[in-house]
């Protein structure tokens, strides 16, 4: 997995600079972030997207064209939290907090018993 995503044409930037942005103009952690997912808090869909575009345009050192306003219209005009727009964007987020995460190949699997 990458540490960034393009949707509708538009790039957005995961990995540590995208959280530090994150984390530093809005004082949420990691912990804070994913309660707030689990519990449909909307507003973490639109810091996640906004910030995560910001990382990415100033990565290009560019100046950023689009405020939280536009981050609400893109996220309205595809589908709102239920369409394919934020749905790809948030699995490409936990996909780049996960990455590196080592999984335990030795977990027992349940296996259902004959009758």
């Amino acid at each position: 997995m990458n540490n960034k995503i393009e949707l509708l044409g538009l790039e957005f930037h995961f990995g540590i600079g995208f959280l530090t942005e994150l984390v530093d103009n809005t004082g949420l952690t990691l912990l804070d972030i994913d309660e707030k997912v689990n519990s449909g808090d909307v507003s973490i869909y639109r810091n996640l997207m906004y910030y995560s575009r910001l990382y990415a345009v100033k990565r290009q050192a560019k100046q950023p064209d689009f405020d939280f306003y536009t981050i609400d219209d893109l996220i309205d005009n595809n589908g709102g939290l239920q369409g394919e727009f934020i749905i790809s964007f948030v699995k490409a987020f936990y996909e780049s907090i996960n990455k590196g995460v080592p999984v335990d190949e030795n977990k027992k699997k349940v296996v259902k018993t004959k009758k």
